[in-house]
């Protein structure tokens, strides 16, 4: 709009604090915009000054050069393997890496889809704790004849689950999670 407009509105006084220019507020119409950088009712841009509108900016620049870095970091990480016996449920929904050795014959619950579950029994010498996979997880794994067998040396990451009775559950989120060694009989 002009600047005939903004030095009238600054002029009239009433709203403004006798003609103080409050940058929460049009110049021109006088009514509340918050952040905006330009007025909703009459188009007119506020009287913030540009520095406001590079820090608005560079904020978002900011935030996302964070969120980029996090997604990196958390990319990059390497789990480290946790014994079971060291389990608390403290580390509920943990994600983490388990090495064991498979004592139990793998169970597979089949349903009208195929396979929905399938599930093995881990040993690493300090406890022991169920691996558990559902629906395209399982049928992945049982697709590929990924299966373990009994007595087989495994590595698998997932989220740790502990139920009442300290019970520990592993459930692995995605197929490439599992790695076995093959080496066990049938």
């Amino acid at each position: 709009m002009s600047g005939d407009r903004r030095s009238a509105a600054a002029g009239r006084g009433h709203g403004n604090g006798g003609g103080m220019i409050r940058p929460d507020f049009c110049p021109v119409c006088e009514r509340f915009i918050g952040p905006a950088d330009v007025c909703p009712y009459c188009g007119e841009d506020s009287a913030r000054p540009p520095v406001w509108r590079w820090m608005k900016r560079g904020a978002w620049l900011l935030a996302l050069i964070g969120l980029a870095w996090l997604y990196a970091a958390a990319r990059g990480r390497n789990l480290e393997a946790v014994q079971i016996g060291r389990i608390t449920p403290m580390m509920n929904f943990a994600y983490v890496r388990v090495t064991g050795t498979v004592v139990t014959r793998p169970y597979v619950a089949r349903g009208d889809g195929g396979v929905e579950y399938l599930s093995f029994v881990l040993n690493d010498g300090t406890g022991r704790l169920r691996v558990a996979a559902y629906g395209d997880v399982a049928r992945e794994l049982a697709g590929e004849d990924r299966l373990p067998k009994r007595d087989d040396e495994v590595e698998v990451a997932g989220s740790l689950r502990i139920t009442a009775g300290d019970r520990i559950r592993l459930r692995v989120q995605a197929a490439d999670q599992l790695r076995s060694s093959g080496a066990g009989g049938a």
